[in-house]
């Protein structure tokens, strides 16, 4: 119990810090990061690496997973990631290749620098939407 909080911990601030930059006063990340496979494919694998790197069980990392697509994509979360399966189980091509390219990474390293240029090179900084009442 303590490794799955331990790792899920890790992994939630890795990718918060990674998407930092983006992120609007509230800390929500831009919404076009939801609908890219390149970005949900990477957090996936990301933790999938990590996860078998440190040789957890599956439910360690489907708890993982539920964990940090929550806190990257917040209220949003389980619509992300049901289209993330869905390119997982067609076996998309940019999905699938992304989706390795990350597994290989974390499993060696847990370093998402590579994840933070891509999304700040392809994505605006989100805005924050005030509502008056």
């Amino acid at each position: 119990m303590f490794q799955k909080f331990t790792i899920t911990n890790k992994l939630k601030k890795a990718f918060s810090d990674c998407f930092q930059p983006l992120k609007s006063d509230l800390d929500n990340v831009p919404l076009l990061m939801q609908k890219d496979r390149i970005i949900t494919a990477s957090i996936l694998g990301t933790c999938r690496g990590y996860t078998d790197a440190l040789k957890t069980d599956e439910k360690t990392f489907l708890s993982v997973v539920d964990a940090v697509f929550e806190e990257v994509f917040r209220q949003d979360s389980l619509t992300v990631q049901t289209l993330t399966e869905s390119w997982l189980n067609s076996a998309d091509e940019v999905f699938m290749s992304a989706y390795y390219d990350a597994k290989h990474k974390a499993f060696e390293q847990l370093d998402l620098s590579w994840l933070e240029q891509y999304a700040q090179e392809n994505f605006e900084v989100a805005f924050q939407v005030n509502h008056s009442t």
